[in-house]
């Protein structure tokens, strides 16, 4: 009796693979996962960057539309752009005509760290009391800076949008032109 270890493997792997063969066209024809598109790799987070409304369809100067609906404001690393994004994907980039960063002080920049140290010694330590103040704090640390955290665009009435965005400190205003 011969038996082709070629088949054996191709068998088994059909059946640890169980559900492929159940259906007619599998997930991923192209062989690119979801994880592998550049949106689910390096997208801004979407939990921490402030929501703005668009009310109604806005036109550029070049006659583009941003059409009405919930985005993602993010100021740009450079600073000379605030991005929307909907669906994790770029849809319009505003140009930024005035940024002000808030200066912070060494306290205030310290204190995260210091109630990050506080909780990781709690659990070094494995108090279960102390563990859940220092999260406690934790939340409230963060909730504190996401306080005032806001996008929001209105018409000037000079031929252009003014759109505000606040996040962690640094303030910009951007300009649509009608």
């Amino acid at each position: 009796m011969i038996i082709d270890n070629n088949l054996i493997a191709y068998d088994f792997m059909s059946d640890f693979n169980g559900p492929s063969r159940l259906y007619p066209n599998r997930s991923y024809e192209t062989g690119v996962y979801d994880e592998d598109k550049m949106q689910y790799k390096f997208g801004p987070e979407s939990t921490t960057y402030p929501n703005l409304t668009l009310p109604c369809n806005l036109y550029d100067e070049a006659g583009n539309v941003i059409t009405q609906g919930f985005y993602m404001a993010v100021l740009s690393d450079n600073m000379k752009y605030i991005d929307l994004y909907q669906s994790n994907e770029l849809k319009a980039r505003v140009k930024v005509i005035k940024v002000v960063e808030k200066m912070y002080t060494n306290e205030e920049l310290d204190e995260e760290s210091k109630i990050i140290a506080k909780l990781q010694e709690a659990q070094r330590k494995q108090k279960l009391k102390k563990i859940k103040q220092a999260e406690e704090e934790l939340i409230a640390f963060k909730e504190k800076c996401e306080a005032n955290t806001y996008a929001e665009i209105y018409d000037s009435g000079k031929g252009y949008y003014i759109l505000n965005y606040n996040r962690m400190g640094k303030k910009a205003k951007g300009i649509i032109q009608k």
